[in-house]
């Protein structure tokens, strides 16, 4: 069994590698390919020589190969799991620069910076995934390339790869509600919906009895929050307010005057952005992982944001290969799942898992506190992935007409203007 792993060189892939040994008594691969671009390969190769302790010190037997030829890695292929950043950090940080320059939220993610960030990640995707209709038809793709519910979209509407969108935030939210009401895992079960980084904890049941009530007067108390994104005051009145426990990346949008007040003094005063503390702190891994010695991952991968990220990823595959389903939260298309969105929107939503495939789990209509906020940026969503596919510059604007942090049509055109000027190496308009 093969699997192949695209954007190598992110200091995210020991999580992978760490939860491929926890489970060998469940599954094992006998082949992995790691793929990187030249840019790209100075990390990838400690990545590699890492991996390769990693496992002839847990005593499992895998061939690991390292190489810039996506296609012959995708040749054969069960799984791939794509975790690329188009422009590598450097791009991330021109993403957040551009927002903060214009006076808005600086997010790699949502706003100006998502925009740009999909904007040269959805044609690689969609070549990534035709490469895969090619030669590895019946493989999974597994999507952590953000913005990835915009990336999962796309792959969903423009080609026939099986994917999975994933990210740990509804991962690391379980692990936060377990924690507020002092239960051991596996007791409280937990559902969302949503849109990625736009996502609502809107069910939760201990025992057969709703514990949801309960869970917003605690979280709202203590307010706990992703340790990658700084704590607002008045997040506790906001899930008291709307009666759900919302994403950590909704402060942006509920609290956007103070995340980016904060963001603009850290950038003036300081020169620092969220990508550049993140290349800090990926150089402190890398120093790690260069270490001969090294076999298990590091307790610092967790100050990356890293935290559950293989258990997310690793889960779906076990519940793919084996005979235990495993519901979790996923990006993949509505199908009538969330009443009010599109059939083919993706959406973050609770799915089961199994051999068979996914199977969704329906839900009610969305609260009604929070619906036209994700509908609003929804209909972005959909915009930003035509617009990127089709490569319309018209489409891009309309897209960014309809960000809610993005506020008018000047600033749209800014955004694109600027990604022409700082992007010229991806951005190729075919419809002007």
């Amino acid at each position: 069994m093969k699997l192949t792993v695209i954007g190598a060189g992110s200091a995210y892939a020991p999580e992978i590698f760490d939860g491929l040994i926890a489970r060998r008594d469940a599954f094992c691969f006998d082949e992995i390919d790691l793929v990187d671009i030249e840019d790209g390969m100075p990390r990838a190769r400690i990545i590699h020589a890492f991996a390769l302790r990693m496992f002839e010190a847990a005593d499992y037997p895998v061939r690991i190969r390292l190489t810039m030829d996506c296609r012959e890695a995708l040749k054969g292929a069960d799984f791939v799991i794509s975790q690329i950043r188009v422009g590598i950090w450097r791009a991330r940080a021109v993403d957040e620069q551009t927002g903060m320059e214009l006076g808005l939220v600086g997010q790699e993610t949502t706003g100006a910076g998502g925009f740009m960030n999909a904007m040269r990640t959805i044609p690689k995707a969609l070549e990534i995934a035709r490469d895969m209709e090619e030669l590895c038809p019946d493989a999974w793709l597994i999507n952590f390339t953000n913005p990835s519910g915009l990336v999962t979209e796309a792959v969903l509407k423009k080609t026939k790869v099986k994917c999975i969108g994933l990210c740990n935030v509804p991962v690391n939210m379980q692990a936060d509600a377990e924690k507020a009401l002092q239960v051991e895992k596996g007791k409280l079960q937990c559902r969302f919906a949503g849109l990625n980084h736009l996502s609502f904890l809107v069910q939760a049941q201990m025992d057969g009895q709703d514990v949801l009530p309960r869970l917003v007067e605690l979280l709202g108390c203590h307010e706990t929050l992703m340790k990658n994104i700084p704590k607002v005051a008045g997040v506790g009145d906001l899930i008291r307010t709307i009666g759900v426990i919302p994403s950590p990346y909704l402060q942006y949008y509920y609290f956007e005057n103070e995340m980016r007040d904060k963001q603009l003094t850290e950038w003036r005063t300081e020169r620092k952005s969220r990508a550049v503390i993140v290349h800090e702190i990926d150089e402190e891994l890398f120093r790690a992982y260069a270490d001969p010695t090294l076999t298990e991952k590091p307790a610092q991968l967790a100050q990356r944001g890293g935290s559950l990220y293989s258990f997310a990823a690793l889960n779906i595959i076990q519940a793919l290969l084996g005979d235990q389903p495993w519901e979790m939260a996923v990006n993949l298309q509505n199908k009538g799942a969330i009443p009010g969105l599109e059939e083919d929107d993706v959406v973050e939503m609770n799915c089961r898992v199994s051999r068979g495939g996914v199977e969704r789990i329906a839900f009610e209509p969305l609260p009604q506190q929070v619906t036209g906020l994700v509908q609003t940026v929804k209909q972005y969503e959909r915009l930003t992935v035509e617009a990127a596919s089709l490569r319309s510059r018209r489409l891009a604007v309309q897209a960014l007409l309809n960000h809610p942090l993005i506020h008018g049509y000047r600033n749209a055109e800014a955004v694109v203007a600027m990604l022409e000027q700082r992007f010229p190496q991806y951005i190729h308009w075919e419809e002007v």
